[in-house]
């Protein structure tokens, strides 16, 4: 049995730094946060939920916080719906992985990353999607990847989590799942190897290779 696949979507599929900074910027003029956001701040902050980007990067939490994050998701879903850019060889090879069983373990809200992968074109190959706000916790706790593997009725260890992030690494390995590290995205490569994934991945092109490595 092919191992199932649960993907991180930010940095793994989809390059949207730039729309992040734009949105959480437009959110900051809306609500009254500052300083501006700047890339280099987020970049290693994207796979951890927005509130939480808040409270470390600008000490705002509270009611204040949901309602920035409410108004950072309006003004991300406008973005979004101008299009999506995939990563070199997503769209390739995605087709190669048809007929895994597939979900996202994103910590975007459900709707925001149903609607990313319509945009994108790859919604037709998930089975499911799993968003950030299905779970208690946020990654590096298992809570996410877990439901992803209840979702679609395959144990743990015949799951596979492909992320960017070591707290995607970190999720997987929690849940007891296999775990492949993509090295072109936004996280540290030295962080990321550090969270000891299964395998690494320099494009994503590589994936159905470092799959075939991990599967008896």
């Amino acid at each position: 049995m092919p191992l199932a696949l649960l993907f991180d979507l930010d940095g793994t599929l989809m390059d949207t730094l730039d729309v992040i900074v734009l949105a959480m910027n437009a959110a900051c003029d809306e609500i009254g946060v500052s300083p501006p956001f700047r890339s280099a701040e987020l970049r290693p902050m994207i796979g951890t939920p927005v509130q939480r980007q808040l409270r470390d990067l600008r000490g705002v939490t509270g009611p204040r916080a949901e309602v920035f994050t409410d108004a950072y998701y309006t003004h991300f879903s406008r973005s979004v719906d101008d299009g999506i850019q995939l990563y070199p060889g997503v769209s390739e090879t995605f087709p190669i992985l048809a007929g895994r069983a597939m979900t996202t373990m994103s910590t975007r809200r459900r709707t925001q990353a149903e609607r990313m992968l319509r945009v994108a074109g790859l919604r037709s190959y998930f089975q499911d999607v799993v968003g950030g706000d299905q779970a208690a916790r946020p990654k590096p706790n298992p809570d996410l990847p877990l439901l992803g593997a209840k979702l679609l009725r395959v144990p743990p260890d015949r799951c596979a989590v492909i992320g960017d992030s070591p707290v995607d690494i970190l999720a997987g390995r929690a849940a007891g799942m296999k775990a492949v590290g993509v090295l072109y995205g936004y996280g540290d490569g030295t962080a990321i190897g550090e969270a000891r994934p299964d395998a690494s991945i320099q494009r994503f092109a590589d994936l159905p290779k470092a799959l075939e490595a991990l599967e008896p």
